[in-house]
């Protein structure tokens, strides 16, 4: 006998073979492809007698039973034929009929294969593109043809005389015994009509026969008279809204989704069939194109406003520019097919949902994990079990070359089943145009399908003809019940066209002349569609004037009466309720202590150094758990890692929920964190920030992530969105790592509140310090989150009381570099304590959370303790000795403790150090007061610098020092009515962030620390640059 690894590898010796006969070859896999089982007929027959075969197979298969590698003496279309002729044989020696061993359905050839070929092939034959093109069939180049030989009978072994013999057969929608004719006639009307369906490479045999069933069912397109009004109207309602602004406004720019027009009533029928099995949100995410649309007929945004927003009446420009000048805050808005909003939508059933739209850039896909983390917080705060993720749906549109090319759609499909970023699957819609921008789909990927990179993660992908809503609908109905039953994602390709080009006024004849000359001749959907129903005498065409004329009217009235739309005072009207009582960047803000309870933080700190009974702790634990007790009982040496903790516990015994992830967030990348601690013997998790018992708590989660920046980022931002009573936090493995998530950081966290009044108080840990590790683990890049700051460097600042937290509310982030334990507690707790919210990014420490200098006491996390945004000379001798002051050091984060160290070896006392906590907003008002503070340090002649010197580890032309620059002069100008020269001290300028030689990295630390103390002899300022290494001083 063969054993079962021996036949495995004959199986696979097949599979390379059937790809030198081009890919387009039937072939799945080794396991399961036709020509596997012609090849299971012949070793049949080697198994009964193997005088009846060749001698050449007799040795092949003697070889693979003795497990030794063999080539098979024929392979496709002669090992087809010869499995058939022995099969032929073996019936005849056995007295079986020939014709009706062909017709056998469970035999190894004939119309088992027929119908497996239809089942896993039949959609490269389908009847997709509206325009019946089907280019992206035919790539000789790419190893693809239009022709699919396995979908033709004679391929099987049959001939014209067998078409109208009668056979058994077990197919839904065919009498037990059919003609060859009608069964090949029902497999073309299911697998290769307007629907193309993919499905068996999903290793789940349930889910398979799941969709199986469903596609064969003959009820699977509805044909009766009221569906198809239904179709029909909501098809209508869609094309409508875009002919009527094609008439009003022909020559601007609404990405309108003339050529498929399908697919926003395909959404629609999506919907509200998953309304009928339980969902009640629903998150979309969507790029431009057809957003408008998407906007009014899915979401439920009025005409009116939509009308308004084109006339330009949707906001009093004039009382714009006037509160701007009151406020100092001039909201931007953003362009109308990027903007989201939120309505609830009721359906005839009675079902409502609350569909949200999300806000989106131009960046195409970059708004997909920010709608699943949105998505997934809704399904927590519901109660964060299965059943409540069935209640919240998630919908991504894709276009089909930013689907195939972008690679935050695999970062986003590759989340779909990890742990606390599972959204109970979700539906992708890709808006098929087969064209990119200018980019034909031969150019665009390397696949035949744009959509095939879901298949990588065993989705279901129906590929439909966005000319037959009747279909499109029905394949919407589907992906929603499949998601409801499944928890998984899926995938509707709805293959269409661009009728306009990219957009309204381009002219998409230069790059596709010969596409857009189909185009230009094609009909609209709805014509099509009309001339079935006529066809078929489904709806008689006063029924259709009727529907058309209607919903004509309702957008002429709509549109005249966009004149005397009132515009929404806020400029927004689309906040979650949720965040209701939070203020917005223009409204009186207020802020709370931050300061805890100092016995509440002991008892904390006790329960953060607990495990449970038997609970078998790793020994390096142990000792470190002991240490931090002795600390916490101590109250003078409280490190940065305890800090963090009980900021997180105190605000969890707030009712704030918190979350942290990224790629290493339990254990820390410095094992620092350790929130979550694994028994050594069983594995098992244990997690001391949920079993504080020491009352009500929210939970506290910390998930490991993806290994990605780009998606998980977007997820945290999502995430934030929804409720603003949660600390949700994002840390980077290293800080430089941030810059793979640039989109999200330069599109949503940086502008989100300037563009859509979308507020986010997401937290940003990105681990920097210049430690010899080379460049891609020193530098977050301050620089860029400083660049991308918007608080105005020659802005006359008002010092005075509150000034801080009126700059904060106005600015877009904060950016900070934060020196002590404690201050980083109250930088969290801040974030959840003010009646508005602001992004943090964070130069968070890499070798401070061992630095037993940087520790703090627990008073300075108690009662009437407080962020301080920049921390004076912190060394009394000197503080109190202001006069004796003669070098003023600003500088911010570890690089202090570098500096405090070199001055005490040098015994200095005439220099202070002063350290900028938060760099932006710039604190002004701290700042003039510690130039107050010391009148005998020199400013400098107003052409060279004196000693008020900005010291960083970075290049010069990295790092804050290009935006503290002018502010410091700003300070100086405006608040002490003095012209100052800052000295710079630090790297020279470089495009690489930091040196990789361990040797050339101290030296160069080395000379910036005592550079900044000490400085050089240079009376006559002969001397830019006193060292190589280091930047001129100017």
């Amino acid at each position: 006998m063969l054993s079962a690894r021996a036949f495995s590898q004959t199986r696979r010796a097949v599979a390379p073979r059937l790809l030198l006969l081009r890919r387009r070859t039937f072939y799945e896999d080794a396991a399961s492809t036709t020509n596997t089982l012609y090849l299971e007929s012949l070793y049949t027959q080697y198994q009964a007698d193997p005088s009846k075969l060749d001698a050449k197979w007799g040795d092949y298969f003697a070889a693979m039973e003795a497990g030794q590698k063999a080539e098979p003496p024929a392979m496709g279309s002669s090992l087809r034929q010869l499995g058939i002729e022995t099969r032929l044989a073996a019936a005849v020696t056995s007295g079986e009929t020939a014709t009706g061993l062909v017709a056998s359905s469970s035999g190894a050839g004939g119309l088992q294969n027929l119908i497996r070929a239809h089942q896993v092939r039949g959609h490269e034959a389908a009847s997709l593109d509206p325009l019946d093109l089907h280019s992206w069939r035919d790539w000789e180049e790419k190893g693809l043809a239009a022709s699919v030989p396995e979908l033709d009978p004679t391929y099987h072994g049959f001939s014209e005389a067998d078409y109208e013999k009668t056979f058994d057969v077990s197919f839904a929608g065919l009498n037990k015994s059919a003609t060859l004719g009608e069964i090949v006639d029902t497999l073309r009307n299911v697998y290769c009509n307007t629907i193309g369906v993919e499905y068996m490479h999903i290793g789940d045999l349930q889910k398979f026969d799941w969709i199986r069933t469903r596609v064969e069912s003959p009820d699977f397109l509805p044909s009766d008279k009221e569906r198809l009004i239904k179709i029909y109207s909501e098809l209508m309602k869609v094309d409508t809204f875009e002919q009527f602004l094609n008439t009003q406004y022909k020559t601007t720019k609404r990405f309108g989704v003339d050529g498929g027009e399908a697919s926003v009533a395909g959404v629609n029928a999506a919907i509200e069939r998953a309304a009928e099995m339980g969902v009640q949100e629903v998150v979309i995410g969507m790029p431009h194109r057809g957003r408008l649309n998407v906007l009014t007929n899915v979401v439920g945004k009025p005409l009116v406003q939509m009308f308004a927003e084109f006339k330009g009446t949707h906001y009093d420009f004039e009382n714009l520019v006037e509160k701007s000048q009151t406020d100092d805050w001039l909201f931007a808005g953003d362009v109308k097919y990027h903007l989201g909003t939120s309505n609830v939508r009721e359906f005839a059933s009675g079902k409502s949902v609350l569909a949200t739209l999300e806000a989106n850039p131009s960046h195409l896909e970059t708004v997909n994990t920010v709608t699943l983390g949105r998505a997934r917080a809704k399904q927590y705060y519901l109660g964060n079990t299965a059943e409540t993720r069935s209640r919240v749906m998630p919908i991504l549109f894709h276009g089909d070359a930013s689907f195939a090319g972008q690679g935050v759609c695999y970062e986003t499909l590759q989340l779909a089943h990890v742990q606390e970023f599972d959204v109970g699957g979700t539906i992708h819609v890709i808006i098929n145009n087969q064209v990119g921008f200018t980019t034909d789909p031969v150019d665009d990927r390397s696949t035949m399908y744009s959509s095939d990179l879901g298949k990588g993660f065993g989705l279901p992908v129906l590929h439909v003809n966005g000319d037959d809503p009747v279909a499109v609908t029905s394949a919407f109905q589907l992906a929603a019940e499949w998601r409801q039953t499944w928890a998984t994602d899926v995938i509707v390709d709805v293959i269409c066209y661009r009728r306009f080009g990219h957009n309204e006024t381009d002219a998409p004849e230069y790059t596709q002349p010969m596409l857009y000359k189909q185009i230009a001749k094609h009909p609209r959907t709805h014509v099509v569609f009309e001339q079935k129903l006529l066809a078929s005498g489904s709806v008689s065409q006063a029924e259709m004037d009727s529907i058309r004329a209607n919903l004509w009217k309702q957008h002429e009235e709509a549109f005249a009466a966009a004149d005397a739309f009132k515009p929404d005072e806020d400029m927004g009207n689309w906040v979650a309720t949720k965040w209701e009582g939070f203020v917005r960047p223009t409204d009186k803000a207020s802020s709370h202590p931050t300061g805890v309870d100092l016995e509440l933080l002991r008892k904390i700190g006790a329960k953060l150094c607990e495990v449970p009974e038997g609970f078998k702790l790793h020994n390096g634990l142990k000792r470190q758990l002991k240490k931090k007790l002795e600390d916490i009982e101590s109250g003078e040496t409280i490190d940065w890692a305890t800090a963090e903790a009980m900021s997180f516990a105190s605000l969890l015994l707030e009712g704030n929920h918190v979350r942290i992830t990224g790629q290493d967030v339990q254990r820390g990348t410095f094992a620092h964190r350790h929130c979550v601690v694994k028994d050594q013997n069983t594995g098992q998790d244990y997690c001391f920030l949920n079993n504080l018992d020491l009352g009500p708590q929210e939970n506290f989660i910390a998930r490991n992530s993806i290994l990605s920046e780009y998606g998980v980022l977007g997820f945290e931002l999502g995430y934030s969105y929804e409720n603003p009573r949660a600390l949700v936090i994002w840390e980077a493995q290293f800080g430089d790592f941030a810059n793979t998530a640039q989109v999200m950081i330069d599109q949503f966290v940086s502008a989100g509140e300037h563009k859509w009044l979308q507020q986010s108080g997401l937290v940003m840990l990105l681990p920097h310090g210049y430690m010899g590790q080379g460049a891609e683990h020193s530098s977050c890049r301050l620089e860029r989150f400083l660049q991308l700051s918007d608080d105005d460097e020659d802005d006359i600042p008002a010092f005075e009381n509150d000034f801080g937290r009126n700059q904060v509310q106005k600015a877009n982030w904060q950016v900070m570099n934060i020196s002590t334990p404690a201050n980083y507690f109250h930088a969290l707790r801040r974030q959840q304590h003010r009646d508005f919210r602001k992004p943090m990014v964070l130069a968070s420490p890499k070798n401070l959370f061992r630095l037993r200098q940087c520790v703090s006491q627990l008073s300075d996390m108690g009662p009437g303790s407080r962020f301080r945004r920049l921390i004076p000379e912190r060394d009394t001798k000197i503080a109190d000795n202001p006069e004796k002051v003669k070098r003023l050091v600003f500088c911010s984060g570890k690089l202090y403790y570098e500096l405090v160290a070199e001055r005490e070896q040098l015994g200095l006392d005439n220099v202070a150090i002063v350290t900028l906590e938060q760099i932006a907003p710039f604190p002004f008002d701290r700042v003039k007061a510690m130039l107050e503070m010391y009148p005998n340090v020199d400013i400098g002649d107003g052409i060279h610098p004196g000693n008020v010197i900005w010291c960083q580890e970075e290049p010069k032309n990295m790092g804050a020092w290009s935006y503290v620059r002018p502010r410091f002069v700003t300070t100086m100008r405006e608040g002490l009515e003095k012209d100052m020269v800052m000295r710079y001290v630090g790297r020279r300028a470089s495009a690489s962030p930091a040196t990789g030689y361990p040797k050339l990295h101290n030296a160069e630390q080395e000379a910036l620390v005592k550079e900044a103390l000490v400085g050089h002899d240079d009376e006559n300022w002969t001397v830019q640059r006193p060292s190589s290494l280091l930047g001129h001083q100017t």
